[in-house]
């Protein structure tokens, strides 16, 4: 009989055992198992921190740039950019700033351009409805006076005004130092200039006319005036670099043109070209550079205003093509500092708001 009391006492401690050995792994394994899931996500983040910037071999694709820029500068530029960024191709298409203009005007719904390369600030000013905003990386080592306050155009290099002469045609002494020289009825028929119909510099040069001679209150009657009593004097060019040609070749003897057009031309004193600096005051409008409104390849249009202002393209345009570069970081080899001659109040918002007006009159004195 107490064996068989000793076995059921053995046997209910041993069930006893077993239901508290059964408690443990409900209460220690499950809540470790919840928390694998949290452990995992930070080795899920660490690639994505890791990435980096891209390589320049990682840009692919095609941009289209419109441009108004001698062929020289505006091939050398292009080719360098390629090289920079193998993979992307880039397709030009070379006009005046007016023609161009109007022709992202017209394809506002369907944008074909990414980027316009070039053309006076105030004529982008005018258009700049058409552009979208980018904001450089480079905006600091920039004059707040050279980029749109809502970045939709920015400027990449400043553009003084300036006469260039044909002095085996000309005589010292007769050489213009004005603008007022330009309107001498000897010189009729004898000065090349581009349509400010189709040209943007020349547009600038026409409002830095007026601007110099006249005042907003009136729309700068007395520069009209001016302008008027030149008429005669103007050989009409279809597009900018037609008026340093035909100074150099000698079918005319004096030409309005960009200095970065005349710097080109040999004009020591061995040469039979100079460069003049009107005395009575000229611009410094920049080029701009800007990004089309809903362009198709709006990465890469980005990628090609920061190369555009880029110390690297600055320094070459400069030094190649007598650019002025517009960063405060680059010094401008070969050209007359700005604070060497005298340069006028342009009046941007004026040129820029009035610009159709300005030009329809232009046309209408030129016809009579």
């Amino acid at each position: 009989m107490k064996k068989w009391i000793a076995l059921a006492l053995a046997c209910a401690m041993a069930l006893s055992l077993m239901a508290c050995g059964g408690d443990k792994p409900t209460e220690s394994k499950a809540p470790e198992q919840s928390k694998a899931p949290e452990q995992s996500a930070p080795a899920e983040s660490t690639p994505a921190e890791g990435e980096g910037e891209k390589k320049p071999e990682d840009y692919t694709g095609s941009l289209t740039i419109y441009s108004p820029h001698d062929s020289d500068p505006l091939n050398a530029g292009v080719a360098m950019f390629e090289d920079a960024y193998p993979n992307v191709k880039v397709e030009v298409v070379a006009d005046g700033t007016g023609n161009l203009l109007n022709r992202i005007k017209a394809e506002a719904e369907a944008p074909m351009a990414d980027v316009l390369w070039g053309g006076g600030a105030d004529s982008l000013a005018a258009y700049k409805e058409y552009f979208q905003p980018y904001k450089p990386s480079c905006i600091d080592l920039l004059d707040s006076s050279l980029y749109d306050p809502e970045y939709l155009w920015i400027g990449e290099s400043p553009l003084p005004m300036v006469f260039l002469v044909n002095t085996d045609l000309v005589a010292e002494a007769d050489i213009p130092q004005t603008w007022k020289d330009l309107a001498d009825p000897k010189w009729a028929g004898k000065i090349a200039f581009a349509d400010p119909a189709s040209s943007g510099s020349a547009f600038t040069q026409l409002c830095t006319i007026l601007m110099d001679y006249g005042k907003a209150e009136d729309d700068y009657a007395e520069g009209w005036e001016l302008v008027k009593s030149m008429i005669g004097n103007l050989v009409i060019q279809s597009g900018s670099s037609g008026a340093h040609k035909n100074v150099d070749s000698g079918e005319c003897p004096i030409g309005i043109t960009l200095e970065k057009a005349a710097v080109q031309y040999d004009t020591s004193d061995a040469g039979h070209l100079k460069i003049v600096y009107p005395t009575d005051g000229t611009s410094a409008v920049p080029d701009g550079v800007a990004i089309v409104k809903d362009c198709p390849n709006q990465e890469l249009a980005e990628l090609f205003v920061e190369f555009v202002l880029s110390a690297e393209c600055q320094t070459a345009q400069n030094k190649d093509f007598g650019r002025r570069p517009i960063r405060s970081d680059v010094t401008p080899e070969g050209l007359m500092g700005l604070d060497e001659f005298e340069i006028m109040t342009y009046n941007f918002d004026y040129a820029a708001a009035n610009k159709a007006d300005i030009v329809e009159k232009w046309q209408d004195t030129l016809v009579g």
